[in-house]
């Protein structure tokens, strides 16, 4: 029977220190930024509430709040200097990871390219090299000859193996015509045989 629960996930690979560090910044940083939203609606409730104290001539109040409200203020200033920090750490760290990932990569590379080069020698590389520009120049060769492309040398030692072929061969033995001249009248013998075969046809 095939698995009820489908195929099994790959295993997650484990988490290094580094994506630990950068995780728990993260977070801290996340944390930061709501307490200073927070405080932010905070102060505003505060600053409005002082107003009223005022018009209510509650100035003893109206300025505790603002003192309350200034100290906030700092707090919220240190925790911004706080999160400038944190962000160039986090950026750091991000950058130290890929760049610790191109390094392992070009040390792979270059192993792979060492064992290349131990596999192939320089001898075996010119070697091939010669071959295929021996093979290069054969081929081009015969697709010259073949398209036509003959200097004048080659044409006149064609003409000349043409002329020695037909020289071997000689002319083709044609019938000798005789040079007297055809007969003008007929025989007698046969001139009565033809007025036999009429006088017995009519």
């Amino acid at each position: 029977m095939g698995n009820l629960f489908g195929k099994q996930r790959p295993a997650l690979p484990p988490i290094s220190q580094q994506d630990q560090a950068i995780l728990q910044l993260k977070n801290q940083r996340d944390k930061m930024k709501q307490y200073m939203k927070r405080n932010e609606k905070q102060m505003e409730r505060e600053k409005e509430l002082a107003k009223q104290l005022i018009k209510a001539n509650k100035k003893d109040r109206a300025l505790l709040i603002l003192k309350r409200k200034k100290y906030q203020e700092s707090m919220i200033e240190k925790m911004l200097q706080q999160l400038d920090k944190i962000e160039r750490m986090v950026n750091d760290l991000e950058f130290a990871v890929i760049e610790q990932k191109v390094v392992e990569q070009l040390k792979h590379g270059n192993e792979v390219l060492k064992r290349m080069n131990q596999m192939i020698s320089i001898d075996d590389i010119e070697r091939i090299m010669d071959e295929t520009k021996e093979a290069a120049e054969f081929q081009e060769e015969i697709s010259s000859m073949l398209s036509g492309k003959l200097g004048e040398d080659d044409l006149e030692e064609v003409e000349k193996e043409f002329a020695e072929l037909m020289e071997k061969e000689g002319e083709l033995d044609l019938p000798e015509v005789s040079s007297e001249p055809l007969p003008t009248k007929i025989p007698e013998k046969i001139k009565e045989r033809r007025e036999g075969v009429a006088l017995e046809a009519s």
